[in-house]
């Protein structure tokens, strides 16, 4: 998480998911001394159509934004009385656009998992694929379940991508909570090696010590932190989403800055039983 940007950003739209979205920012916020805003998008598409009226109906979706976001901040406030708490309503051709828009000073940008009923109950449920998949920085999907007692975050690694924004983002949060960090590395025998019999005991040994090499400097950067080094057998998304069952936070990278969101931490976000954080390389 950056030191030089001092906002988290939440995306509104009045949704029990939205609210416990915000809920969860709230906390972050308050925990990491920096201010919350919560932002709704009017999205412009719907009222650019050519032989429509749309006379009125613009400053109606910014009033009903307005009550949106008034209801959100009280939320926010409730759960955390003494935090500083910012509301706009921003015009933009759709949600994903007005949160990247947005997002500049941002530390974190929070969704909910499921946005407004019907197939509009996808609104932020796709954009926070579609915004975790391209901003340049940490996203954090709210799930609807969560394990309140949690004080574990969870970390997936690859061992072939630049670990940095997923440790340096990981290792940040459980520093802030004084939770436990498992840093979690899954893999999958290749059908000729299970022919020929080879012995995956031994694979485990090797990846667990390719994973201790690799988690090594952040553990002196950060001594006060307890590292759990996890090795298993299965599909990496498989293996995070059982993993986040008892979690507080499942931290996943994503496959760079050129490449959109990969199929393990969609996974993730689709399957994880608690807050799910994407983060992408700063630009």
């Amino acid at each position: 998480m950056s030191t030089q940007r001092t906002i988290i950003l939440v995306g509104v739209d009045g949704s029990p998911s939205s609210d416990r979205a915000i809920g969860w920012a709230a906390d972050e916020a308050a925990r990491s001394g920096r201010t919350l805003r919560l932002l709704h998008i009017v999205e412009t598409a719907a009222l650019d159509l050519p032989g429509h009226m749309t006379d009125g109906i613009a400053e109606a979706l910014v009033e009903a934004g307005n009550q949106i976001l008034r209801h959100g901040q009280a939320h926010a406030e409730r759960r955390q009385p003494e935090l500083g708490v910012e509301t706009v309503v921003a015009h933009d051709r759709n949600v994903t656009a007005g949160l990247r828009h947005h997002a500049d000073q941002a530390a974190v940008v929070v969704v909910g998992h499921r946005g407004r009923g019907g197939f509009t109950g996808l609104l932020l449920g796709s954009t926070g694929l579609r915004l975790a998949g391209h901003h340049p920085g940490p996203v954090v999907v709210v799930r609807d379940q969560a394990d309140t007692a949690a004080d574990e975050i969870v970390v997936g690694l690859d061992l072939v991508e630049d670990p940095a924004p997923a440790l340096d983002h990981a290792f940040a949060a459980a520093a802030a909570r004084g939770a436990s960090l498992r840093v979690l590395h899954a893999w999958r025998p290749a059908p000729l090696a299970v022919e020929a019999r080879v012995d995956s005991r031994i694979v485990t040994d090797t990846l667990r010590g390719h994973l201790s090499t690799v988690v090594a400097s952040w553990l002196d950067r950060h001594p006060d932190v307890k590292v759990i080094e996890d090795v298993v057998i299965g599909h990496p998304a498989n293996a995070l989403a059982a993993a986040s069952a008892h979690a507080a936070l499942v931290v996943v990278g994503s496959r760079g800055r050129s490449i959109p969101l990969g199929s393990v931490s969609h996974g993730v976000i689709h399957h994880a039983q608690c807050p799910v954080a994407v983060v992408r390389p700063c630009d």
